[in-house]
């Protein structure tokens, strides 16, 4: 899946070291979160010290890689999706990173990307926290055929080169949904802090 020439969109699992990725970068949104006053979304304590918390992500990134696999009924009612987004770097050039910090792959072409961001996506599924927000209404048909965006981070320690992917990310999962013949999008968006992370 691509959405513009800086960004492309894959599945998390297919490059070695996916799984170390997506847990660094949660890890690394906490400070972030702190210091923007959004400490309450998801605590100070990093993910990676939370028991139990990483070998449920790295099983849920292996799930989400072989379900993948199946492009038919497989991927439906809450099936979890993780995708990476990564953006094409220049490794002699100005946006040239630090390589303990960062997680790219080589293309066969040689051509480089730096992993920035990442969703966790389901389809037909909306949370039971949701559900049990008795003022929302969700149409049976939204409720029954839609693409739910559950987490999006983008990791912060790449500092400037993550800007613009979320917005890649979420344009990449609209048209997976329409390709999937989806007819509702959902995103999860924690309104603490004046609704600060969803401006």
């Amino acid at each position: 899946m691509t959405t513009s020439p800086k960004f492309r969109i894959r599945d998390a699992g297919a490059v070695e070291g996916d799984d170390q990725f997506v847990v660094a970068a949660f890890d690394a949104v906490i400070p972030y979160l702190t210091s923007i006053g959004s400490h309450e979304q998801w605590g100070t304590i990093p993910f990676s010290h939370r028991e139990g918390w990483v070998d449920e992500t790295v099983q849920q990134i292996e799930d989400s890689s072989k379900s993948s696999a199946f492009q038919g009924d497989q991927n439906k009612n809450g099936v979890l999706r993780i995708f990476i987004v990564e953006k094409e770097c220049n490794a002699d050039g100005p946006e040239y990173f630090d390589r303990p910090l960062a997680h790219y792959r080589v293309s066969s072409d040689r051509r480089r990307y730096l992993s920035v961001g990442f969703a966790f996506v389901r389809e037909n599924w909306i949370p039971g926290y949701i559900e049990s927000q008795k003022h929302l209404q969700i149409l049976e048909a939204e409720r029954e055929n839609n693409i739910y965006l559950e987490v999006m981070v983008t990791d912060c320690r790449v500092g400037s080169l993550r800007h613009g992917a979320g917005s890649a990310l979420i344009q990449g999962i609209r048209d997976y949904g329409r390709k999937k013949q989806k007819k509702a999008f959902c995103l999860d968006g924690w309104a603490g802090n004046d609704k600060k992370l969803v401006q």
